[in-house]
């Protein structure tokens, strides 16, 4: 079999608890980017995990997709044809920087913004946490499904 050698190797078992764990540690009453970051990832494992049960695959250096799709959130939806519904929106943005300088993001960059302090400002965090959460329920039926 050939692997993928560019990141750490991890099983199903463990994309399964890092889905469970995170999407724990995420729902919670106070809402902060910490908590949103977990969520990001939670959805990220998650959908990983959905991604190695349909493909027979146990270890995600098994997984050429994986390098396609980094932390895509989108693509990884896509890699899954879950529809359009849950997919996150195309084009984000950030407030400009004070010298005009735009700050555009991607449903994959959405981690950064989040691990560095940063809002979304053409659409409200809260709507992002609430398509993630909306992912988080398909993954959990995708899963219990496999």
């Amino acid at each position: 079999m050939q692997r993928v050698d560019w990141v750490i190797p991890f099983t199903d078992r463990e994309l399964q608890k890092a889905w469970r764990e995170n999407q724990r540690a995420a729902k919670v009453k106070t809402i902060t980017n910490a908590h949103r970051l977990l969520l990001f990832y939670s959805v990220e494992c998650g959908l990983k995990a959905v991604l190695l049960k349909r493909q027979s695959k146990d270890c995600t250096d098994s997984c050429r997709e994986l390098l396609e799709v980094r932390h895509d959130i989108n693509k990884l939806l896509d890699k899954l044809a879950a529809g359009e519904k849950l997919k996150l929106p195309s084009q984000l943005s950030m407030k400009p920087l004070k010298n005009n300088q735009e700050r555009e993001l991607s449903s994959g960059e959405i981690n950064q913004m989040w691990r560095y302090g940063g809002c979304c400002e053409n659409i409200k965090d809260g709507e992002l946490e609430k398509k993630l959460l909306d992912i988080l329920s398909w993954i959990a039926q995708e899963l219990q499904g496999l």
